[in-house]
């Protein structure tokens, strides 16, 4: 009797590892990359933004007004831009929201002429690794690219990434430790992650394709509180740069086209 209940801890043991296993290489996991959909092409003047991807581009919607008009005023052309956002999302977990989300799904089939992307800081923020996050972002390039659109890539921001670890629950610090000795993240790994990115899409052939606001250093009173997100004054710099970054582009794009 006593043989038997150990062989059944033992059996009970091992299969809740096997579990373990399973989730853990799910969670860490590099995703499969689908066929794209098709987005619509305008044949108009309309110069069109969509800006997808984590919190920083939830948290943008309030200010899409003022890009459009911030865009409009340097390209002398009607702009719609429109913010769609998934906060605390990975790389991996956002291009999957591009084909399973409704929301991030309409948005970009409707079609657009640029899109910006934030993603990265919720890699960095939960250690996820460089492969996964290289891997997964240049899946969403390569999405836009296959349907004309442009895109405008956010490299990972300086954030403050030790506050963030620093104020965490207990049970958050033992979780990011944990995926810190499974990816071999460092606490501040934002420049490895950046670096793995700028390689991959070098190898990839993606970085001429590709318009990259580089890393800024933001100043801390651009950020609110938790020193991870951007305030008001935060998103007018972001949005100065996304406009004169287009005011450049459409310049360029007119001057080819005479």
């Amino acid at each position: 009797m006593k043989k038997k209940s150990i062989a059944a801890a033992l059996i009970a043991s091992l299969i809740m590892g096997a579990i373990a296993i399973g989730k853990t290489r799910k969670y860490y996991g590099l995703t499969t990359e689908r066929a794209p959909y098709a987005c619509l092409h305008h044949q108009d003047d309309t110069l069109r933004l969509a800006i997808i991807g984590d919190s920083w581009a939830h948290l943008h919607q309030p200010h899409d007004s003022l890009l459009r008009q911030a865009i409009s005023k340097q390209t002398g052309r009607s702009v719609k831009v429109n913010s769609y956002g998934l906060c605390g999302q990975t790389s991996k977990e956002v291009y999957q929201s591009m084909f399973n989300d409704e929301g991030m799904h309409r948005l970009l089939s409707e079609g657009a002429d640029y899109c910006f992307i934030s993603v990265g800081i919720n890699d960095t923020y939960k250690k996820m690794g460089t492969d996964y996050f290289a891997h997964h972002t240049c899946m969403i390039l390569r999405f836009l690219l296959q349907n004309g659109i442009t895109p405008i890539l956010l490299e990972i921001p300086d954030y403050d990434i030790v506050y963030t670890y620093e104020h965490q629950t207990l049970q958050k610090k033992l979780l990011r430790q944990l995926s810190m000795l499974i990816t071999g993240s460092a606490l501040d790994c934002r420049e490895d992650y950046r670096q793995a990115l700028r390689k991959a899409m070098e190898t990839q052939q993606l970085k001429d394709s590709i318009i990259l606001i580089a890393n800024q250093h933001w100043d801390m009173s651009l950020y609110i509180t938790d020193r991870m997100h951007l305030n008001s004054r935060g998103y007018q710099v972001l949005d100065s740069i996304i406009a004169n970054q287009l005011q450049v582009c459409t310049a360029h794009l007119c001057t080819f086209n005479e």
